[in-house]
Formats: C-alpha cells, sequence, structure tokens
C-alpha cells in the first residue's frame, strides 16, 4: 500500500488518497503528470519550485515560505523527474535540490475544482421562499454538524433562521464567537434594536425600513449580520428579506441598460448623524472578475447627494429605482414575523432586509446583534469538512 499521505504537503490540511501517478515525464521544461484515471496534469517548475515543501524551503510548523523566488532563475529547468518509493513526484534541480510532492494534495491542485461550493449559490425569490431556510433549537443546543449545515445554507441562499433558541442577553455573542471574531463597528461590539425617540439611526426607531444592506458607509462592509429576537410582543414589525443577487439576476436581463449603470456609476453612501464621518463610494452592484455580483451594496435612506452629470442624472436615478422597486415588491420580497427565541443569519452583502413598521404601544419589541464577516464562515465550513475527511479515513 502507497502511503501517500505521509509525504508532507505546503499546507496542515488532509489531502485523502485519490489517484496515484502513473507516470511523469520531462517535456521541454515542463513535467508532465499521468494519472491513474488517465488525467494529465502538465506542471510549471517555477510553480513546482515555490512549492517544494522540504525543511529548508518551507517552516514546519506556520507552513510559511523560507524559500525566496529571487534565488533562482526565472528561466528554471528541472534537472530530473521520478516517483519515488511512496508514490510521490520526486523532482530534482539544477542545484541539486530535490522537491517531493504528495500525489494527493497535487492531483486536487491540478485537476479538481478547489472551490466546488461557488457553482452551488441558489438564488430566489419570492415564487422559491416565504420564510427563511430554518433549523429548530428545542434544547438549544447547536452542535457542530447543525452549526456546519447551518454555515452551508447562508452559503447557498445567503440566510438561515435559528427557532426556539434562549432569549438570553449572550445568545448572539456566543454563537458568532463559535464562527470567528466579531466585527466591531461604530453600532459597537453587540447592538440592540430597539426603540429610542433619540436615535441616531432609523433602525432603532419604530419606522418602516424599505430594504437595505448595513454600513454600506464603510470601504468594506460586514460581512455577515447575526440578528436574534428577544421580545416580540409589540404589533407589526415583520421582517423582510430580498436576494440581492436574484434582482441584479433579472434586471440584467431585462434592463440590460438599467445593470449597466448599476454596475458603474457609484453612490456615495454616508453617515449624517452624530459625530463620526463615514463615507464611502461604490455601485450598487459589484461585480468580480467573471463579470458575476459580488457585492449589493444600498442604503436608501443613507445617500449623500448623487454627484454625477445633469446628463446622467435620469438614467442614474432611474436605475435606482427600478432596483429599489424590485426589492421591495412581493414578487421578490418575503415577509415573515419575528417569534421570540428566532435568530437570523444573513449574507449583508447579498441579502437586503428591512421591516414593516411596528407600534411600541402595543407591547415591547428588542432585538440584539452582531456582524462578523464572510471569510469567518468559509473558514469554519472548510474546517468542519477537513475534520470529517479525516474521520472517514
Amino acid at each position: 500500500m502507497i502511503l501517500s499521505n505521509t509525504i508532507p504537503t505546503p499546507d496542515n490540511f488532509y489531502w485523502p488518497p485519490s489517484e496515484s501517478i502513473l507516470c511523469a515525464k520531462l517535456v521541454g521544461k515542463a513535467i508532465i503528470v499521468t494519472w491513474t484515471d488517465n488525467k494529465q496534469s502538465k506542471l510549471h517548475p517555477l510553480w513546482l519550485r515555490d512549492n517544494c515543501c522540504c525543511k529548508e524551503c518551507l517552516n514546519q510548523v506556520t507552513r510559511e515560505h523560507l524559500f525566496d523566488l529571487r534565488d533562482i532563475r526565472l528561466d528554471l529547468v528541472p534537472l530530473s523527474v521520478e516517483i519515488d518509493s511512496q508514490g510521490g513526484l520526486s523532482v530534482t534541480w539544477p542545484d541539486n535540490h530535490t522537491s517531493r510532492f504528495n500525489p494527493a494534495w497535487l492531483y486536487a491542485q491540478t485537476t479538481q475544482q478547489l472551490s466546488p461550493r461557488d457553482d452551488e449559490i441558489m438564488l430566489w425569490s419570492s415564487a422559491d421562499l416565504s420564510e427563511p431556510p430554518s433549523f429548530d433549537i428545542p434544547n438549544g443546543n447547536i452542535s457542530d454538524e447543525l452549526l456546519y449545515q447551518v454555515l452551508l445554507t447562508i452559503l447557498r441562499q445567503g440566510m438561515v433562521r435559528l427557532r426556539g433558541l434562549s432569549t438570553d442577553e449572550a445568545q448572539v455573542e456566543q454563537l458568532a464567537t463559535r464562527i470567528g471574531p466579531i466585527r466591531e463597528t461604530h453600532f459597537d461590539r453587540i447592538f440592540d434594536v430597539i426603540s429610542k425617540a433619540d436615535s441616531d439611526t432609523l433602525a432603532n426607531t419604530s419606522h418602516y425600513l424599505a430594504a437595505h444592506t448595513d454600513i454600506p458607509t464603510r470601504e468594506s462592509p460586514p460581512g455577515i449580520q447575526i440578528l436574534h429576537c428577544r421580545v416580540a410582543d409589540a404589533k407589526g414589525g415583520h421582517s423582510t428579506m430580498t436576494d440581492g443577487f436574484r434582482v441584479a439576476k433579472d434586471i440584467a436581463q431585462q434592463h440590460p441598460q438599467h445593470y449597466k449603470t448599476l454596475t458603474t456609476k457609484k453612490w456615495c453612501y454616508a453617515n449624517r448623524a452624530g459625530p463620526t464621518d463615514y463615507r464611502w463610494e461604490a455601485p450598487i452592484i459589484r461585480l468580480d472578475d467573471n463579470g458575476q455580483p459580488i457585492e449589493v451594496r444600498l442604503l436608501p435612506f443613507s445617500r449623500a447627494p448623487l454627484q454625477a452629470k445633469y446628463e446622467e442624472m435620469d438614467s442614474i436615478y432611474a436605475a435606482l429605482v427600478c432596483f429599489m422597486g424590485k426589492a421591495n415588491s412581493d414578487d421578490y420580497q418575503i415577509n415573515f414575523p419575528f417569534s421570540a427565541g428566532d435568530l437570523i443569519m444573513f449574507d449583508n452583502r447579498r441579502i437586503l432586509h428591512g421591516r414593516e413598521e411596528f407600534y411600541p404601544k402595543t407591547g415591547d419589541r428588542a432585538l440584539r446583534g452582531t456582524y462578523i464577516e464572510r471569510d469567518d464562515i468559509l473558514s469554519k465550513v472548510r474546517e468542519y469538512e477537513q475534520r470529517r475527511q479525516q474521520q472517514s479515513q
């Protein structure tokens, strides 16, 4: 049996045994590896040398590079290549340094899609969902496996609801810190959403709130919001949520000129109360390198005056109203009540949230919330998957 997993890798992750190397040969300066499933990998010598994980080239504890690329020639050509006794790829370089590569790691890096979850994003409208995907937590115990499913749901559908939790004040912080560090903002590390007569934000009033994302006034808005309902006695105040990515997709198909405007023209969002002066300019829809929406940024009631040419004003305002119209329409927006013990987690750069007006004279209402980052959810999901993979072997 080939013990390929005993060969070091450039990281501390577990790479389960997969295909073995059938043959490896030099073709010019490239190394062509053929696997037992007949797939081939064409490996660049600089890439291989850069990922050598021997003690001379890689710190064995931190897994950080010790090797400096400036110490080699950019026209590097391997001296020889072979499959070693453990099935690993062994490459000898012109300075007689030898690098060994774990075949499981090498196969995953060069033949597999390492981020398969990207294509599992599930866009939705009110025709698909009437309320957030939910998990009942009758005993208040969120196991690691359940938390994993909760986090996957956020990655796929952008939101999730936990039901039946306690109304303890510590609930939000306890859950957030299981996932990652709390993202502090000018709204404090942990904030309470309650009705205040002198509030500096509409969230702490009883007013209707249109669909929006939080804190677009920052260069990097918080990635994930957590809101926990502790008291829900007041009438009204139903929560609303809209999949901003679904709205963006439909506008792209139905109103391409509006979509171009929404993805290119910048609005400035600014704090206009209190001593702080946070402001940032960005399009309502930000695209990734593949032209797909990666962020929605919209806080209708906190926009600074538009800075644009007179001739552009009609098109910019028309595009904004188009987006807001869909985001707040029954075709896209879901509407649901908050019950005491409910906890909502959602992607603040994808999901637009809001609420109906509530009536403080009919009873109390208290929510507690905080922010964490998308990175923390992705990291925690990978951590669980690594652990499960290891345990299954």
